[in-house]
């Protein structure tokens, strides 16, 4: 079986009516329609979107949600809808329109809601699209690892959306240790990461994704009766078990490999116990002549 014919070489959501786009752009023009005809000369919202998390009023919860629609000031809603737009389009082909919605409210949601908690005794006010943005960031980077953006003050360009994910994480952990807020809510943005990661490995996609940032961490499986995880095979003609030199010098069968290749998709590299990753060699060892 060909790379391009495993389920996770594909589109997890190949049906073309199911495309996410027209969401992305209703979240656009409910934004620009928001700045442009209810902001305030202040920067606050005449339908009181915005939030303030020194004000514990069980009324104004909404604003947790509405404050993802408002912004202070035209840049401030021009560089969010464009890192909205610019992430958004690599996320719609893989999801319908209000599971793009829900990643949206999850980054808006759990970026307020961190920002919330952390603040009940000192206050702020906050506003803004960026926990969404940067839910989508994740998400687009979970789904298409390997595409590049190139950047004009960064001088790698051009970079993965890994990286820049990564990079982007660890510059908002630095600031926020260093309080170089400058009116920059970091702690939204990582909260709409932690959002955005929820939405697409929790809700949506489970194992089926690409790239999950949170790999290393090991999650005890439940083995099935069903078999769908991946197991060693079973040797034939009395042969010694997994891990002996027997049973690791025996040719890697094409069934054996895919078996490997679907576990190491589903669960990364670090689930591969060291004879697995000894079989893996064999086979590229194998595929290359050299046995």
């Amino acid at each position: 079986m060909g790379l391009h014919n495993r389920e996770y070489m594909r589109s997890p959501n190949p049906d073309p009516t199911q495309d996410g786009r027209p969401m992305l752009i209703t979240l656009i023009i409910i934004n620009i329609f928001n700045y442009f005809v209810f902001k305030l000369p202040g920067g606050s919202s005449k339908l009181a979107l915005d939030m303030n998390a020194g004000i514990f009023d069980p009324s104004n919860l909404f604003q947790i949600i509405t404050a993802g629609f408002a912004h202070g000031d035209f840049w401030h809603l021009f560089f969010n809808m464009w890192g909205l737009y610019i992430f958004g389009q690599l996320v719609t082909p893989f999801v319908t329109r209000w599971k793009f919605l829900i990643i949206y409210l999850a980054g808006v949601v759990s970026g307020n809601l961190l920002y919330y908690l952390t603040h009940l005794n000192t206050g702020g006010g906050l506003l803004g699209a960026s926990g969404a943005v940067c839910a989508t960031m994740i998400a687009a980077a979970m789904l298409e690892p390997e595409r590049r953006f190139t950047l004009l003050f960064l001088p790698f360009s051009p970079i993965k959306t890994t990286t820049l994910v990564i990079c982007y994480t660890v510059m908002e952990v630095l600031m926020l240790m260093g309080n170089g807020g400058g009116g920059v809510s970091h702690l939204a943005h990582l909260g709409g990461f932690i959002g955005g990661y929820i939405a697409m490995k929790v809700i949506f996609f489970k194992t089926r994704l690409p790239w999950d940032p949170l790999s290393f961490i090991k999650i005890p499986e439940v083995q099935s009766s069903s078999g769908g995880s991946y197991r060693r095979p079973q040797q034939e003609n009395g042969s010694s078990a997994p891990g002996s030199n027997s049973s690791s010098n025996a040719p890697v069968t094409q069934r054996e490999l895919d078996a490997l290749l679907d576990k190491l998709s589903r669960e990364g590299i670090n689930s591969l116990s060291s004879y697995e990753l000894e079989r893996l060699k064999k086979a590229r060892r194998q595929m290359r002549g050299e046995e």
